[in-house]
Parts: structure tokens; C-alpha cells; sequence
């Protein structure tokens, strides 16, 4: 799988790092996890002493995971093997090969593909819950609803001159209503939808979250109320200013692609812009920049992130690590996986780096938490998660 721009350089930036002895603890932790797993691996391997059989397996699985860039720093691991032991060359071309495949999100790590002395107990029992799917409700201006995963393609609804459309696993809206009637589509827990809202603007709802729109936009602005986590791509009109009410704020495109995490359980909510412009509350952002206010607080504080693209990593169906402390990577967990969360004893202080296909089953999850020192088995639908 190719990595887009930004994951070829995030992965060299924590490579590069950690050769320079700069990576932060989270990162540390990450690669000498697979460091340790590929020791473990060829203690118990049948290769040569020189290990080549190894080396060239991880090689091939590196090259076709990175493109590096000409003459930039993701050639230094070629050009340092000449250089250093054997062990050394084996350990960069591990933790390369094995971010590299984390980041790509296809498939899961590949330290878990081959070391089986991880495996939990009821894992091998199959105890195991499937990911989150493509699924919503869309409840209609008179009242009734409709499960939108299970209606077929074409036209779903009818409300006046209007026809909702199910085309592609999403929704549009064709005609133009003369009354301010609306609507309202809700996914649950282990469900996330993709739509276009009556003026064409792309919409995207995470898991547990919502969007009240109107059938058509009539007024002097378009306004959406939404719940939960909801990313936007807003075609802009200059005329008709696109603005985005949650809570007890308001955010206003100026041509603008950005992600609006808002869920009541979470601390505070937190806005990216991706692209274009936005205001929130009249404070001005820019791309790459993400507002965070208090939850029922009006006062929003804005700052650059390192990697705005992890804000929408759910978009492109892979579950970030990033930017989480482990109770906010369990929240995200259980609203995707359906599930509830207990905790025993005290959480370890962790951090967290990269990200896993948000397709995979839970168990594969539990084993990816293992390598931040985080213990959690599964009983029925509830993860209960405490310090190793």
C-alpha cells in the first residue's frame, strides 16, 4: 500500500528522531517494541548466522511500504548499514519496516503477524467483537425514520418536492423545498455514514453523532447543528455563509475542509482545520491549526498541531493513536467497537504513536495496547483495561 505525503514523512520523522536520540518516550516505546519482537523472532529462526533470510524479508516488506524521497533522510538507513553491525542494521530496518506498515493501515502490525508469545488467553478462544460499519437513521420532517444501511439505492423519501436518494452508500438530496422543514441523520455506536447535504456540501459522520440540516437552504446563511464527530467539506458561497452550530458554539466556513470533534463524554472540543479558513466564536484559523474549549465554555483556545491530517485518520478507516492519553483512546475504542470500557486500578501514564486500520477486530486492538504496557481483557461487550 503507498503512503500518501504526510505518512512517509511522519514515519521518517519518528525514525529520525529515534536514530538521533530525540524521539519521545511514546516513540521509544514503540520501535523498541519491535525491536525486542524481531529479537524474539530470530532467537527462534532457522536463518543463517549472518541472518540474511530475515533481513531480506523485512527489506522487502520496508521498499514496499516507503517511497523514499531522493537525497532525503529516508536513505540514511541504507547508506548507515555499511557502516554499522549487523544487529544495528537489522534493528533500523525493523523498526522501519514495521511503522511503515502501521502507517499504512493495511493490515495490522507486522511484529503481530509473526510473534505468537502475545497472544492473550481468550483471544485464542476466539472471544472476539468486529468493528464499527456504514450505518445511520435518517429522521424525516414529519417524524418517521428510516434505517438507511438497509434501504436499497434510489430513492429512499419524499417530502414535498423533495427526494432523499441513497446512491453509493451515501445520501443526496434532489429539489428544493419552499418551508423550512429538516431533517436529522443519526449514527449509534459502531456506525459511521457519509452524506451530501442539500447545498452539495460532503459530510461525514463519526460513530454516536448527529446533523440537524434543513431541506433546503433558503436564508441569508446555511446552519447545521451537529453532535458527536463530523467532518466537513463545505462548498463555499459568499452569499450564503456555511456555519456549523455545537453547543455554544459556531463555527463559519470561508471555504473550508475541517474536523469538529464534540462528543459529550469528551473534555473538551476540539476543531482542525484542514484546508481554507474557518472562524470559531470570530477567532480566525488556518490550516493546520486546532481550537479547543472547555466543555459549556464560549472562550476557545487556538494552536499549530504537528499532524492536522490525524484529526480525519477516521475518514481513511484507520484508528489513530495520536494525541490520545489511553482514557481518551478507550473512548474513541468503545464508541467505534460498541462496547463499554471498565477500568481496574490505576491507568498507566502513557503516550501513543501511529495508528491501525480501523477495520480490524478488537482483539487485534488489545494486542496493539499491549505495547504501551496496558493489560485489557474482553467479558461479553465489556473491556476491562488495567496497568501490566
Amino acid at each position: 500500500m503507498q503512503l500518501s505525503d504526510w505518512h512517509q514523512k511522519y514515519l521518517l520523522s519518528i525514525l529520525k528522531k529515534y536514530e538521533a536520540g530525540q524521539a519521545s518516550p511514546a516513540e521509544v516505546r514503540f520501535v523498541e517494541s519491535y525491536m525486542d519482537s524481531l529479537d524474539d523472532l530470530d532467537n527462534g529462526s532457522d536463518n543463517t548466522e549472518d541472518g540474511s533470510g530475515l533481513q531480506e524479508e523485512i527489506r522487502a516488506e520496508l521498499l514496499k511500504s516507503i517511497r523514499r524521497p531522493a537525497g532525503g533522510w529516508g536513505e540514511m538507513p541504507l547508506a548507515k548499514a555499511k557502516q554499522t553491525p549487523f544487529r544495528r542494521r537489522m534493528q533500523v530496518w525493523a523498526a522501519a519496516a514495521a511503522i511503515a506498515l502501521l502507517v499504512a493501515g493495511g493490515g495490522m502490525y507486522w511484529w503481530l503477524q509473526h510473534a505468537t508469545k502475545t497472544v492473550h488467553p481468550e483471544l485464542a478462544a476466539r472471544k472476539d467483537i468486529a468493528p464499527g460499519s456504514n450505518g445511520a437513521v435518517l429522521h424525516l420532517s414529519d417524524g418517521s425514520t428510516l434505517v438507511l444501511d438497509s434501504a436499497g439505492n434510489g430513492t429512499v423519501a419524499v417530502q414535498g418536492q423533495v427526494r432523499v436518494v441513497k446512491e453509493n452508500g451515501m445520501i443526496k438530496y434532489e429539489g428544493r423545498a419552499s418551508e423550512e422543514v429538516y431533517n436529522e441523520v443519526t449514527t449509534d455506536k459502531g456506525r459511521q455514514w457519509r452524506m451530501v447535504l442539500p447545498d452539495g456540501t460532503g459530510v461525514w459522520l463519526n460513530a454516536a453523532s448527529s446533523i440537524r440540516y434543513p431541506l433546503s437552504f433558503n436564508g441569508k446563511e446555511r446552519i447545521v447543528d451537529i453532535k458527536g464527530e463530523v467532518y466537513f467539506e463545505v462548498v463555499h458561497n459568499e452569499k450564503q455563509p456555511f456555519r456549523v452550530r455545537v453547543g455554544k458554539h459556531v463555527i463559519e466556513d470561508i471555504g473550508t475542509a475541517f474536523n469538529v470533534n464534540a462528543y459529550a463524554d469528551e473534555p473538551v472540543m476540539k476543531t482542525t482545520l484542514i484546508e481554507g479558513l474557518i472562524r470559531i466564536n470570530g477567532t480566525l484559523m488556518k490550516p493546520g491549526e486546532q481550537a479547543e474549549a472547555s466543555t459549556g465554555q464560549e472562550q476557545v483556545t487556538v494552536s499549530k498541531v504537528e499532524n492536522p491530517a490525524d484529526a480525519m485518520a477516521w475518514i481513511n478507516g484507520q484508528l489513530s493513536l495520536e494525541s490520545n492519553n489511553l482514557p481518551a483512546l478507550l473512548r474513541k475504542i468503545a464508541r467505534w467497537y460498541n462496547i463499554e470500557i471498565k477500568i481496574e486500578g490505576t491507568l498507566p501514564e502513557t503516550g501513543f504513536v501511529g495508528m491501525i486500520d480501523r477495520n480490524v477486530n478488537l482483539s487485534d486492538v488489545i494486542k496493539a495496547l499491549t505495547i504501551y504496557g496496558v493489560n485489557a481483557r474482553l467479558e461479553n461487550r465489556t473491556l476491562i483495561v488495567s496497568a501490566k
